[in-house]
């Protein structure tokens, strides 16, 4: 194993990643990020006649449901080459080393999640802007007090976005760090299911899995059901793991942690052990 050969080889494919022009959806999904955080909660401001708070919009895109299921679908587009396999492949794989190209790849994958998270938080923070103070010790009156005051007048797109759980157990600057470290661990669980799935040859039902985790488990967030910490997307949601009233974990966010790190090490050996066994000396493969 060679530190300088698996940081070359994550360079070299990061820097092919940020030229693709498929990165142009980062434009599409911020269009529909502001559509669906920042301008319900700047409506919700004039209602009340109050602004809201610039991290709560960030706090909102890994807390809303839908929004949490349009971040991993749009990384999964944006990473719908990885690993890269093509005839180019196997001189990359002879120069580096099985063991040394599996390990490069998931440090690029690391790189690729959070470049395309801080993609997303600034851009989001710049929609943010024209509406929400720079500052501010703790949450709005548009995440505290919006539903109280408007009752059923209250616009419902805007009371999903920060639920009770968050704003009542923890500050926006934490909610912010806390939900885009689990978004960060659940980008690198998906790609290292896709990492072990495209060596084993099988990497459409790996794209099939990553979709069915996350859907299967929305599904099971918006019935309120237990079997939702089997998946990842309850895992991903914060305030998923406070009780709405009290002071009280319903499930610790170290065991979410822990959650997504098995789950990448799992496919991440499983990736290795495949690599070093199966042969690659035929050119057919990539016709």
């Amino acid at each position: 194993m060679s530190a300088r050969k698996i940081a070359l080889h994550a360079r070299m494919e990061y820097s092919l990643w940020l030229t693709n022009p498929r990165m142009s959806i980062l434009l599409v999904l911020l269009t529909l990020i502001h559509s669906m955080a920042v301008q319900p909660l700047a409506q919700a401001g004039r209602q009340i006649g109050a602004r809201f708070h610039l991290l709560e919009p960030l706090a909102a895109l890994c807390n809303s449901t839908l929004i949490l299921l349009m971040l991993p679908i749009g990384f999964l587009i944006l990473m719908a080459g990885f690993p890269r396999m093509d005839r180019g492949f196997l001189l990359q794989l002879y120069r580096v080393g099985r063991l040394n190209w599996v390990l490069g790849e998931l440090l690029y994958l690391c790189m690729a999640a959070a470049t395309y998270l801080g993609a997303v938080l600034l851009g989001t923070a710049l929609c943010s802007l024209p509406y929400a103070p720079i500052t501010g010790p703790g949450w709005s009156a548009v995440a505290t007090d919006y539903a109280g005051l408007l009752g059923e007048a209250a616009l419902k797109s805007v009371t999903t976005l920060l639920p009770k759980n968050l704003y009542q157990q923890m500050g926006p600057g934490a909610a912010v760090a806390g939900s885009f470290l689990l978004l960060f661990l659940c980008l690198l669980l998906m790609g290292a299911v896709l990492l072990a799935t495209s060596l084993l040859r099988v990497k459409p039902l790996g794209i099939a899995a990553d979709a069915a985790l996350l859907l299967v488990g929305a599904g099971f967030v918006i019935l309120d059901s237990p079997w939702m910490w089997g998946f990842p997307c309850a895992h991903a949601l914060t305030w998923l793991h406070y009780h709405p009233y009290f002071r009280a974990l319903v499930c610790p966010l170290w065991v979410s942690w822990l959650y997504f790190l098995l789950g990448a090490a799992l496919m991440t050996v499983l990736a290795c052990v495949t690599a070093k066994r199966r042969s690659f000396d035929s050119m057919l493969e990539f016709d």
